[in-house]
């Protein structure tokens, strides 16, 4: 591991816990520091870290101008997130924040402190052709790319989100019918979600979030869908288990053998812990302890982190490590459809075709990628 991502993971650790020490810092490459934690999506944590230690000041003031800037822009995500959820409410439509500025509100207690791009909202899929007429009328676009117009066609992307864009340019909204992708293996019931809200304060507002337990499984199959390959995901996890080391994991391990995504689980436990040294309750520590197959895929992730492989993962090298983090032959089949044979947006810009046609992309898009991989082009 070089020394700028030994850095780092010291920082991420102290931001976490003060109490932890910073390497020494002679012959740092401030510069590749930075541009590290702005790949791992973790300036906040960095800045925090070393504010008030003996590193370069114009280094430093340039993170901070960083810093702040990303704080400026979740509060006006805040307030955008805010204003949506009292359109909907009053159109009695149900809706639920994921990660952005109401998940740096549940884990961190401050806006500033963890950085978000864009909004994710969770609806019922029978409120969302509201949902998209609602945003339409308050200067949203879809960008999100269909085979067809209509809402029923909306509901065939495979992600299971539709993304929009406000007229300014400055918010983007991605409108979840459903909390995972379709090839990722649900780890919780989504319609208990629904049952067990808890509520914070955002904007002067009571907004109702994710419960601890299913915040915590929701954490676990976003990161490993991505192969944990930011730092920001971890630390939002290993913050998690320090707020709540007393979650439900009755209900937490219940859920992961139900579902039979035990994997899934008990790797996102594992990387908490060993790059982020995450104390794991009893329970948790005894569930890891049952799935062997957690520790290979928790070094892996140590390893591309040691190696510093590029941020994203290559399409190839993700699938791989999902196919040992999924459980079941049934788990993995989905995966491998829903990947390489489940039509994506590129394959609706690419070729145009009829509902009643539809069945066809299953053919195309396999040809589509092979032939793409002959010409060496990187981009699937």
């Amino acid at each position: 591991m070089n020394r700028e991502a030994r850095f780092l993971l010291a920082a991420v650790r102290r931001f976490l816990r003060p109490q932890c020490p910073l390497p020494a810092t002679p012959d740092l490459d401030w510069d590749r520091l930075a541009s590290l934690a702005s790949a791992h999506t973790v300036v906040p944590q960095l800045y925090l870290a070393v504010k008030d230690s003996p590193v370069p000041p114009d280094w430093l003031a340039r993170l901070r101008v960083q810093f702040e800037a990303a704080g400026r822009y979740n509060l006006a995500l805040s307030s955008e997130l805010v204003r949506l959820l009292w359109v909907f409410e009053r159109e009695e439509i149900a809706a639920i924040p994921l990660k952005g500025p109401a998940l740096a509100v549940t884990l961190y207690g401050n806006l500033a402190l963890r950085t978000s791009s864009d909004l994710d909202l969770l609806v019922h899929p029978r409120d969302f052709p509201r949902v998209r007429s609602l945003l339409a009328c308050n200067g949203y676009r879809q960008t999100s790319v269909q085979h067809w117009p209509g809402d029923a066609p909306a509901f065939r992307a495979r992600e299971r989100q539709i993304s929009f864009l406000d007229a300014s340019g400055a918010f983007s909204v991605d409108v979840h019918w459903h909390p995972l992708s379709a090839y990722i293996p649900e780890n919780f019931d989504p319609a208990r979600v629904w049952t067990t809200l808890q509520s914070i304060v955002l904007g002067g507002r009571e907004v109702r979030t994710l419960a601890p337990a299913y915040l915590l499984l929701y954490l676990c199959a976003h990161g490993g869908k991505h192969g944990w390959e930011r730092l920001a995901w971890i630390c939002d996890l290993a913050r998690l288990l320090q707020l709540e080391p007393e979650v439900d994991w009755d209900a937490v391990l219940e859920e992961a053998r139900r579902t039979r995504t035990r994997r899934m689980l008990a790797t996102g436990l594992l990387v908490a812990r060993d790059l982020l040294d995450a104390d794991l309750p009893a329970p948790a520590a005894r569930f890891v302890a049952e799935v062997p197959q957690a520790r290979a895929l928790a070094n892996d992730v140590w390893s591309r982190f040691e190696n510093g492989t590029p941020i994203p993962t290559p399409a190839l090298d993700m699938t791989g490590f999902c196919l040992r983090l999924f459980d079941t032959p049934g788990q993995r089949l989905r995966l491998l459809f829903g990947t390489w044979i489940g039509p994506s947006e590129a394959d609706y810009r690419a070729l145009k075709l009829p509902p009643f046609l539809f069945p066809l992309y299953y053919a195309y898009r396999p040809l589509r990628l092979v032939a793409r991989r002959l010409l060496g082009r990187s981009r699937w």
